[in-house]
């Protein structure tokens, strides 16, 4: 009885995922959610391209690229939006702990968190690219 009762209380992997893009901004992630969308739709197309040698392999490699810096840059102005709206919060108050300022702190970072995850993933991308990518 006691494990059944554990186990309602435990969340599950998308719930976690979804309270998270909550706290992070819900705009700011989906929209680096899509882009991370793209990035994976630009990798399944470059080992498309890779496998027909086509040259257009260059030009996915350089939009992966592009948007995996669109991505972390979306995250960073996401993370100065939600500093700047938890501070004008937090000013409002008089009695306001440091616990408040960490917890506000742990939320700003969040887009910046996920905007750097998508980077990455499309940075590996790009390397696994160049590497199975046909040499002229």
């Amino acid at each position: 009885m006691i494990l059944a009762l554990q186990q309602q209380t435990q969340k599950g992997f998308f719930e976690v995922v979804g309270d998270r893009f909550e706290e992070g901004g819900f705009f700011i992630m989906m929209f680096i959610f899509i882009v991370l969308i793209i990035g994976i739709f630009l990798l399944v197309r470059g080992m498309y391209f890779t496998k027909k040698r086509d040259p257009k392999i260059a030009r996915t490699i350089t939009l992966l690229n592009s948007i995996g810096l669109f991505a972390l840059v979306l995250g960073v102005f996401g993370q100065l939006i939600s500093l700047i709206e938890t501070l004008d919060y937090l000013s409002s108050f008089d009695d306001t702990t440091p616990r408040d300022f960490a917890q506000g702190l742990k939320f700003t970072m969040l887009p910046t968190l996920f905007g750097s995850l998508v980077f990455l993933f499309t940075r590996f991308s790009t390397i696994v690219l160049n590497w199975v990518k046909p040499i002229k």
